[in-house]
């Protein structure tokens, strides 16, 4: 039996919103499928096309959060019904590359 997050990903699939839902969905969950510490530097922003992008707060962290796209690809898939398709990773207006940050173990 398929779960109920993949009857409404299909559901929606194609609406005018389907967008927006995706990133609503993903956001509410996000701790859960990135992790806390990585969920408090990132955050999902867009969906279009299969393709989520995915906000940092910095260069360092967008590197982090590139080093793991295969496992966390494969989490977002899951979660998502196959919806996403891939991944790009954003740094925040305004921000640079901080120094202190230590990426760890995101996505684990």
């Amino acid at each position: 039996m398929e779960p109920v997050s993949g009857v409404l990903y299909s559901l929606y699939r194609g609406s005018p919103g389907y967008g927006d839902w995706v990133v609503a969905s993903l956001a509410a969950a996000w701790p859960g499928i990135v992790g806390e510490r990585l969920a408090g530097r990132c955050r999902p922003v867009r969906f279009r096309q299969a393709e989520l992008v995915v906000e940092v707060q910095d260069r360092v962290w967008a590197e982090a959060l590139r080093g793991v796209k295969p496992r966390l690809l494969e989490k977002l898939r899951g979660f998502t019904a196959g919806a996403v398709g891939d991944m790009s990773v954003v740094v925040a207006a305004g921000e640079g590359s901080r120094t202190g940050c230590v990426p760890g173990d995101a996505a684990s």
